[in-house]
């Protein structure tokens, strides 16, 4: 019982990470929008740039928004996902653990597909991205050890 509650903190911890980037994501985004002259902090140099991914149609929607028409802000939609996953792991059902690993791993393939447009089509380094897919990595592996420890 106590590794099942100690999954959840981390679990949480996971969730708040992804959370705050999200934020930070979605005020960067919002801050070039008011203000042309706006230089974020993970704007490095020219080759290490979140402002041009922000800035980019693939910063709305994860540039799906022809077929899902789904059109928020990528930091919005983190927002929202992460709040949602925080408050699952206050329930321990199996179909909701099911449930998040089918979610975790749709959204890691989304990732993939993000990072590959970062490398070949805007051939740029967003620590932001990154982060974020760090910390999606992160959570998919912690959902995966959490169900195969409680349902395998």
């Amino acid at each position: 019982m106590e590794q099942a509650y100690s999954t959840a903190s981390r679990l949480r911890w996971i969730c708040v990470c992804g959370l705050a980037i999200s934020v930070y994501s979605l005020y960067v985004k919002m801050k070039l929008k008011e203000d042309k002259n706006y230089r974020p902090m993970c704007d490095v140099n020219e080759n290490i740039s979140c402002s041009l991914v922000f800035k980019s149609g693939y910063g709305d929607g994860f540039g799906l928004a022809n077929i899902t028409q789904v059109n928020a802000p990528n930091g919005a939609i983190g927002c929202v996902f992460y709040i949602l996953y925080f408050l699952s792991t206050f329930f321990n059902h199996r179909w909701l653990c099911v449930v998040q690993l089918i979610i975790c791993t749709l959204t890691l393939l989304l990732c993939v597909y993000l990072g590959f447009l970062l490398l070949f089509v805007f051939y740029d380094c967003c620590l932001v991205c990154v982060t974020i897919y760090f910390i999606h990595t992160w959570l998919f592996q912690e959902v995966l050890r959490r169900y195969r420890r409680l349902y395998m």
